[in-house]
C-alpha cells in the first residue's frame, strides 16, 4: 500500500518505518525543510534506539520517500496518518494550528477514497472538527491512537500491546484492517470518541499510578518505611501490576503531562470534575521539591553550595527535555542560591539552550568534582555502574539523593556516602 505519514516526530517516524519494514510504501512529510533533509540522507534528528538502523534499511529498500513539499507526493495513496504533534496551550487548550494546516493541506491535494487514521492526541472536540472538515465520501475517518514509549519507539509500533481503530466507516475499518494485518496484537474496533478516550485513560491511569506510589514514598519516608519492599508487596497483587510502582521525583516527557492537562481541561468545559487525575497532575507538579527538603536537613543553608544532578532529559534512552523533571528541579535549585553542575549522556547540548550560567557536561566524573551533594534525577541505566568511588573522592561533600532509586544504596554507604532515596528506608 502507499501510505502517507503527515508529521516527523517520535509517533510519525516509528509509525511510518515500521509500516514500511512491513513491506508497504511510505511517504513522509514535514513542512521543516532541515527535518527532511537530514531524513532524506538518512539521519536522524533525534535520538531514539534501533530507528536510525531502521530508518537506513527502508531507505535503502526504497521503501520510504522525504517531502517538505504536499505536492511533490505525486503517488495514489490509500491512507494519510495523521502524526502531528498536539501541544497545550497555557490555558490548558489544545493548540490546532498544525492539524488545521494538515487538514487544509490534504482537501487540498488528495480525494478519492483515502483513509484519514488519526493517531495525534486529540480531545473529542478536535475530532468532530476534523469530521467537519472531511464532510465528505471521498475521506473515511479514523481515530488510531499510539501506545509507544520514547526508547522503545520502534519495538512498541512493531510489536503493540493492542491496536485500537476508532471508526463508523466500514471503509476505514476494512482499510485499516488490512495495514495491520501482518501485525501480531489484539484488534479493539470502536467508535471514535470511545478510541479517543482509550488513549486518555490509558496515560492518565499511568499517571495516576506514579504519583499514587510517590505519596505512598513520601509517607514511607516520614515513618521509616521502604518504597521498594512496598512496592513489591503490591505489584504481585495481579489486580494492581508491577509496572509504573517506580517511586522518584516525579514523571515528564511530552505525554503524561500534556494529556493529563488536555482531558482536565476539556472535562471542566463540559462541566465534568476529574478530581482524582487533577490530584495527580498536583501531586507530580510538587513532587520534585522533596529534594530541596532532604538538601536542607543534610546540608542546612543551601546558598553557595554546589549540587551534581545526573540526568537532565526527562527519562534515560532518550535525549528529550520536553517537561522534564530534572530542568525544573535545577531551576528550583538555583532560586535556592545553589551552584548547580549538571550532567546528561545525550541532551547536554540542548540542555545548554535551556539552562544558562549552569555547567553541563555529558561525564559523570567532571560534573561530579567538588560537589557537596550528588542528585540522581534521570534513571540512567549507566548510573548504577558507574566508579563511585571515584567519584566520592571527586567530591567535596558526601551526600547522595537518589530521586529514581536506582543505585545500590547498601555499597554507597560502604564507600562512606550519606544516602538518601525516596522513601528508601
Amino acid at each position: 500500500m502507499n501510505i502517507l505519514i503527515i508529521g516527523t516526530g517520535y509517533v510519525g517516524l516509528a509509525t511510518g518505518i515500521a509500516l514500511a519494514l512491513k513491506s508497504n510504501k511510505v511517504y513522509f512529510f514535514d513542512k521543516d525543510k532541515e527535518k527532511i533533509k537530514h531524513l532524506s540522507s538518512g539521519q536522524l534528528f533525534f535520538y531514539e534506539p534501533d530507528l536510525q538502523s531502521a530508518l537506513e534499511k527502508a531507505i535503502s529498500n526504497n521503501r520510504v520517500y522525504f517531502f517538505d513539499m504536499l505536492d511533490k507526493v505525486n503517488e495514489k495513496v490509500d491512507a494519510v496518518f495523521l502524526c502531528i504533534g498536539t501541544p497545550v496551550l497555557k490555558n490548558g487548550k489544545t493548540d490546532l494550528k498544525n492539524i488545521k494546516q494538515a487538514v487544509c493541506d490534504i482537501k487540498k491535494y488528495f480525494g478519492q477514497d483515502i483513509v484519514i487514521a488519526v493517531k495525534s492526541t486529540i480531545n473529542p472536540d478536535v475530532f468532530e472538527f476534523i469530521k467537519r472538515e472531511f464532510n465528505s465520501n471521498n475521506f473515511h475517518i479514523a481515530v488510531n491512537p499510539e501506545f509507544l514509549r520514547e526508547g522503545n519507539a520502534l519495538k512498541d509500533t512493531l510489536n503493540p500491546s493492542r491496536i485500537v481503530i476508532g471508526t463508523e466507516d466500514n471503509y476505514a475499518k476494512s482499510m485499516l484492517n488490512n495495514i495491520y494485518r501482518d501485525f501480531d496484537a489484539p484488534k479493539i474496533f470502536t467508535d471514535p470518541i470511545s478510541a479517543i478516550l482509550i488513549k486518555y485513560a490509558s496515560n492518565t491511569f499511568l499517571a495516576t499510578k506514579i504519583s499514587f506510589i510517590n505519596e505512598i514514598a513520601n509517607l514511607s519516608d516520614n515513618v521509616g518505611g521502604d518504597i521498594d519492599d512496598i512496592a513489591l508487596g503490591i505489584g504481585l497483587d495481579p489486580r494492581i501490576g508491577k509496572d509504573f510502582l517506580k517511586a522518584g521525583i516525579g514523571f515528564g516527557g511530552s505525554c503524561l503531562p500534556k494529556d493529563a492537562k488536555n482531558v482536565i481541561h476539556f472535562s471542566r468545559s463540559k462541566n465534568i470534575n476529574l478530581g482524582i487525575i487533577k490530584e495527580a497532575v498536583l501531586i507530580n507538579d510538587t513532587q520534585f521539591l522533596v529534594v530541596i527538603e532532604k538538601l536542607k536537613e543534610n546540608l542546612g543553608n543551601l546558598k553557595g553550595k554546589v549540587v551534581a544532578v545526573l540526568g537532565l532529559s526527562f527519562k534515560g534512552g532518550t535525549d528529550d527535555l520536553r517537561d522534564s523533571i530534572s530542568i525544573k528541579l535545577i531551576n528550583e535549585l538555583l532560586r535556592e542560591g545553589i551552584i548547580v553542575r549538571a550532567q546528561d549522556y545525550l541532551s547536554y547540548e540542548k540542555a545548554k539552550e535551556i539552562l544558562k550560567g549552569v555547567f553541563i557536561s555529558n561525564d559523570v566524573y567532571m560534573t561530579a568534582k567538588g560537589a557537596d551533594a550528588i542528585v540522581i534525577a534521570t534513571d540512567w541505566k549507566e548510573y548504577p555502574k558507574a566508579d563511585w568511588k571515584k567519584i566520592r573522592n571527586l567530591m567535596k561533600g558526601n551526600l547522595i539523593i537518589d530521586g529514581r532509586n536506582i543505585l545500590d544504596k547498601e555499597n554507597l554507604k560502604n564507600l562512606g556516602f550519606t544516602y538518601k532515596g525516596i522513601g528508601r528506608k
